[in-house]
Formats: C-alpha cells, structure tokens, sequence
C-alpha cells in the first residue's frame, strides 16, 4: 500500500502537524512494508528525499514575510505527482484548495481520500470577521465553514480527529464518518530524569536552581495566543511575590513583539526555535511548569511532549486540551491573561515530585505514536 500525505500546514521549522507527519513516515518505515508519500509547500516543486518515504515539495509563496509555511500553488505539478505515484490512500492534513483538488483526483482514480482535522480553520476565520463585523457573525461564519467542510468530506472514507471536542463541533456541523484519532509522542525521547540529573540540566542551560522556571514552547503568532501570554507574564510579576524565571522557546511572526517585552522583563528569556527534539527534550524537563495559552488549539501537541519528560502544564479548561491532560483542576475556567496568571500561580504553590512522575506515567500509558499509526493503518486497510 502506497499512503500519500497532503497538507498545506507545513512548515520545516517544527509545529504539530510536521512531528505528525515525521513520526508517521518513521512508523511506516520501521513497522510496516508500505510506501508513504508526503507533499507541502516549498520555494520550488522537486523531489527532496526517495527511497520508501518520499518527499515531495510544491511551489507556492510564502504566506507573508515573516511566515514559515507556504501555499501549494502550483496545482499542476502536485496532480503530476498524484498521477505518476498514484497512491492507493490520499490523506488531506487541511480542508484548503490543494485538499479538494487531491480529493477529486482520488476519487476519480479509484483511491481512498481521508481527511486529516488538525486545524479548526473557522476560528482563524472568526477572529478575523469578529474584529470587524462583531459578534453576530458567528453563526454565519460556522454555518459556512460547517457547509464547506461537509463538502469537502463527500465521497471521502472518513475524518480522521485528534479529541473527541472537535468530533462533537463537527458532528453537529453534520459531518459524518467522523475517526477518533488522538497523536502519541516518542518517549523514547521525551521522558522524564531523576531530580539530580534535573538540576544538571538547568546548570548547562544557564537556569537558576533556586527559583520555579515557566515554560512556554510554539510558535509567536495571534493564533497561539503570544500577545495573551504576554499579558500573563506581567500579571504574573505583579502577583508572583517569590522570585521567578521565564522561558519562551521558539520564533514566528511576533517575534519582534516578543524581543521587545523581553527588553524590559530580563527576568524572562528568549530561546530560539530547537531543531532537534532531544535537545527540546531538556527545557521540558528543566522547567517547574509549562503555561499554554491557546484558546484555538485542536490538540495540542506540547502538552504531551512536555508531560512525557513530567513537566505538569497549565491551560484553559473547555477546550480541545483538557484531553492531554492529566490533571485538570488547576486549569483556568476564564479564557484571558488574568485567569491564567492566577492558575500559573496557584500550580507553582503545589509542585512536587510525585506529580511530574504521575504525569510521565499518564503520557506514557495513554499516548504513543505507536498506538495513533497502528490504528490508522486498520482504518486504512478496511477502506481497501
């Protein structure tokens, strides 16, 4: 079986739907006899990796000039790839053009279109209409979005969807063939160490031993919520009487916003994205806690990466998260910088170590990549 992976939410700088797709060839790879094909944007269309995982980037710009993803413009480049691999499964990781024009080849040539929902795209849509048409644009916002995506599913073999939050928004969009699918992590690198080792880490990191460290790891962008997070850590200051140290890992297109706080709150610091996981690997594990402000996410991905390595987290409740969690109550019931500056607070007063062994073990028990790709590819097979 040849698999072929579609997505326009790509990017060669990290982000949630690029580790699904690594871990996925890698699993086909190491577990399977099958081929995988995967294709997202990139300067120019060509051939960059062969052998039984192929890779192939379609041109398309750059979405603005400080962005890391592209669209896949190029359109009759990626049906000649279709046509000359003719993969027998065709999974779209977004609902955008390249994801219909894919759907309609597939179905045309006799394979198997899957859609993969890793990204809620009316939110993105409704923070924008919001701003300038208020709040009695929702409904028709989700009622178009609900309209597109049940179009988009037609004569599909089903909706692959990382929590079972975002399956009952779609269910009641109408969508069908909806497939519960929630991401792994690889332990094997994200895991935790003992409390020694930990203080070794944060000595080689330049941390300091005798305060709590908060973690934030993504993307700086609106849809990640940076500007809310900013307003956190000064709440955070104004509240936190004992000493503290902040971490935020990663780049994007807020990253001049963010260099620009920092200046005036050294006790907060920048790391630049981490190519490598293992290196990402030992922020988690240096860090007390990991403060995640999304209000958008479908799944997030962090979570369970910093909880492998027992590094408890913090969030917003009533969202796509709660799922990765594994303790709840010290989560935010108020969506805004107040409400998680408190929860910040209120988790730094009850760390201990049991609970970074509890959260490892949660992670590892219930998440892994071995588990998400054993189970897609029996979906896959029955759709033969």
């Amino acid at each position: 079986m040849k698999v072929c992976d579609l997505t326009q939410i790509y990017s060669p700088r990290g982000g949630g739907v690029r580790s699904y797709l690594e871990a996925k060839r890698k699993y086909i790879r190491d577990h399977t006899p099958h081929e995988h094909l995967m294709i997202v944007p990139g300067a120019k269309t060509e051939q960059v990796e062969g052998g039984r995982t192929r890779l192939w980037t379609v041109a398309g710009p750059l979405v603005n000039r400080t962005s890391r993803y592209r669209w896949m413009l190029d359109l009759p480049s990626l049906l000649r790839i279709l046509h000359d691999e003719h993969p027998q499964v065709v999974e779209a990781g977004d609902p955008y053009h390249a994801a219909m024009i894919a759907r309609n080849w597939a179905n045309r040539r006799g394979s198997n279109f899957f859609m993969f929902y890793h990204s809620h795209f009316p939110d993105a849509l409704l923070r924008t209409v919001l701003k300038f048409a208020g709040g009695w644009a929702r409904g028709w916002v989700e009622k178009v979005a609900g309209d597109y995506l049940r179009n988009m599913a037609l004569n599909s073999r089903g909706i692959f969807v990382a929590s079972r939050h975002l399956m009952r928004v779609l269910d009641g969009w109408g969508c069908r063939g909806l497939i519960h699918l929630p991401l792994g992590v690889d332990t094997s690198v994200f895991h935790p160490v003992n409390k020694g080792e930990r203080g070794e880490i944060r000595k080689r990191l330049g941390l300091p031993a005798d305060r709590p460290v908060f973690l934030y790891v993504g993307r700086f962008s609106p849809d990640k919520d940076t500007a809310l997070l900013l307003r956190a850590w000064i709440k955070i200051g104004e509240a936190q009487k004992k000493p503290w140290c902040g971490v935020m890992v990663g780049d994007g297109q807020m990253t001049g916003t963010v260099e620009a706080f920092l200046r005036h709150h050294p006790h907060i610091r920048r790391v630049p994205f981490l190519k490598k996981p293992e290196d990402l690997a030992d922020w988690y594990r240096a860090a007390d806690l990991l403060i995640h402000p999304g209000r958008w996410e479908t799944f997030g991905l962090v979570l369970l990466e910093a909880q492998a390595c027992g590094c408890p987290v913090v969030g917003f409740r009533g969202g796509a998260m709660d799922e990765q969690a594994e303790n709840l109550s010290d989560w935010s019931p108020e969506r805004n910088s107040l409400g998680l500056a408190r929860a910040v607070i209120r988790k730094a007063g009850l760390l201990n170590e049991d609970e970074r062994v509890r959260t490892s073990l949660f992670v590892k028990e219930q998440f892994s990549w071995e588990r998400t790709f054993s189970r897609q590819m029996e979906v896959y097979g029955r759709s033969g």
